[in-house]
């Protein structure tokens, strides 16, 4: 020891000292974290929005929807839920109108796949005219323009009456 009572460097000692450089810091030493969080709830933000008016239903949506189901009780195939044909087939028809032929063909052959019959007692079954009505009033509200490729994939089909 020294004869001050301090230790030395060559003591061997310890420097206990908190250090304090807080005070040393600039204060916006955050501002690229801040920035990129300010960023990133802006973004989400924007897609929130984007994404909610999406599903908002349109005016013209709810007019198709509402001159479908007036077809569908004149035809006497009972009255549809308007809005829930609105939020289904929206303003341009949805699968509907995106292949119409080849909707009912694959229709069909679900319905045959899963019939729950196998073998010998699976058997073709006879649509009713009423599905074929029902897609071309579809079609004729929401894609006039595919009428004609509709009707040439149902001209072969064998329907019944619904009695």
């Amino acid at each position: 020891m020294t004869t001050s009572g301090r230790m030395g460097p060559d003591d061997q000692s310890v420097n206990t000292a908190p250090v304090d450089d807080l005070h040393k810091r600039p204060e916006n030493t955050h501002w690229i974290l801040y920035s990129v969080l300010a960023a990133a709830f802006v973004g989400l933000l924007v897609w929130g929005l984007v994404v909610f008016n999406q599903h908002k239903q349109s005016a013209e949506a709810v007019a198709k929807a509402t001159e479908l189901s007036e077809r569908f009780e004149r035809a006497g195939l009972g009255p549809l839920d308007v809005d829930a044909t609105a939020r289904v087939l929206g303003t341009d028809g949805a699968a509907a109108c995106t292949d119409p032929d080849n909707a009912l063909k694959t229709g069909v052959l679900d319905q045959q796949l899963v019939s729950g019959a196998a073998g010998p007692g699976q058997r073709p079954i006879l649509a009713t005219s009423n599905l074929v009505e029902c897609e071309r009033l579809a079609i004729s509200v929401y894609c006039p323009d595919r009428s004609a490729e509709f009707e040439s994939a149902v001209t072969d089909l064998k329907l019944v009456d619904e009695n």
